[in-house]
C-alpha cells in the first residue's frame, strides 16, 4: 500500500524546480495539455509532478478539480514511470477532462508519447 501514496516529495512545489524543468526539459503536447519533463539520473530521486491551471481553463472550482484528478491519475500510475521522472503539466483552455478515467487516459497517452513509461 505504501507505493500508491502521494507525499509532499511527489509534488513539485518550488519555483526553482519549475524553472529548471522549463529550461532543461523536453516539451510534449496533446489536445488537453502541454507537458514539460526531465529524467533525473540520481536513483534516489522520486517521481514528481507539478500541475499548472490558468484562468483560461475555467473558474476556481474547475481548475482545482482538474488538478486533483490529474494528481490522482499520477498517483495511481507513477510506478509505471521511469525512475527520476519529473513532469510539469499545463492544462490548455477548453480541456475536456471531466472524470478520473479520462484524466488517467490522457495522462497515459502523453506519457507514452514522451516515452516516460517503463
Amino acid at each position: 500500500m505504501k507505493k500508491l501514496t502521494f507525499s509532499k516529495t511527489s509534488r513539485l512545489r518550488l519555483h526553482k524546480a519549475f524553472e529548471l524543468i522549463f529550461a532543461n526539459g523536453s516539451k510534449t503536447a496533446t489536445k488537453d495539455f502541454v507537458m514539460w519533463h526531465t529524467l533525473d539520473t540520481k536513483p534516489e530521486t522520486e517521481k514528481q509532478i507539478g500541475v499548472i491551471a490558468s484562468k483560461k481553463t475555467g473558474g476556481a472550482v474547475r481548475r482545482n478539480r482538474l488538478k486533483r484528478l490529474l494528481r490522482e491519475a499520477f498517483r495511481l500510475s507513477k510506478d509505471e514511470l521511469k525512475d527520476g521522472a519529473r513532469v510539469i503539466i499545463y492544462f490548455k483552455a477548453g480541456c475536456a477532462i471531466d472524470s478520473l478515467k479520462e484524466a488517467a487516459a490522457a495522462l497515459d497517452g502523453i506519457l507514452i508519447k514522451a516515452r516516460l513509461k517503463k
